[in-house]
């Protein structure tokens, strides 16, 4: 008897489940955290632009006459003028911000300072660029005691009374055009040569 061999096939294995499979949905996408580092920038302001300050004149005279005069020497457009009385003080108007003025108008018996102690006082003032005027009896002497404090080596002028008003006005007309190097503005009011006899006392 012949035998036949036959050959069975293969079966695929079939699913456990005959349910529809669900579609894999992908994971969604996170990002990674980054981290920043924080860089500190300081960023500096341009230094502010220098304020140009008015001509400045500080006038401390004792007598009243030779005040008078002082402030009609320099009533020019554009100039700041200050004038004190005698219990006032020179050297804290001096000290004030943002500057000391352009010139100090200083008479020896203001204040009733002794030994010139308002006058050796405002010296460091200098180095800043004030110019001090000096209105004293004798330019040369020097007090007791200070040897070194004579009107003429703590004044960059020393003038000696009686002064008049015209001449006032050159001093410090040329010594507007010394600090600013050009020429001083014109006066606030017209003034005459002869606008006022001025005896000598």
């Amino acid at each position: 008897m012949n035998s036949k061999t036959t050959k069975r096939r293969q079966q695929r294995p079939r699913p456990a489940s005959h349910a529809p499979q669900r579609p894999v949905q992908p994971k969604p996408y996170v990002p990674k955290k980054r981290t920043f580092d924080i860089i500190e920038r300081v960023v500096e302001a341009p230094p502010p632009p220098p304020v140009e300050l008015p001509f400045r004149v500080l006038i401390a005279i004792h007598r009243p006459r030779f005040r008078g005069r002082a402030e009609r020497s320099v009533a020019r457009v554009g100039w700041e003028i200050t004038s004190l009385l005698n219990k006032q003080d020179p050297v804290g108007q001096c000290a004030k911000a943002p500057a000391p003025p352009d010139v100090l108008l200083l008479s020896g018996d203001f204040g009733r300072q002794r030994n010139y102690a308002i006058f050796r006082a405002v010296q460091k003032y200098r180095e800043q660029g004030m110019k001090i005027v000096g209105l004293v009896d004798d330019c040369e002497e020097a007090p007791e005691g200070y040897p070194d404090s004579s009107p003429a080596n703590l004044c960059d002028i020393c003038i000696t009374p009686p002064v008049k008003t015209t001449d006032l006005r050159e001093l410090f007309a040329d010594l507007f055009r010394a600090v600013k190097g050009e020429e001083p503005p014109p006066l606030r009011t017209a003034h005459t040569e002869e606008e006022e006899e001025e005896s000598e006392e």
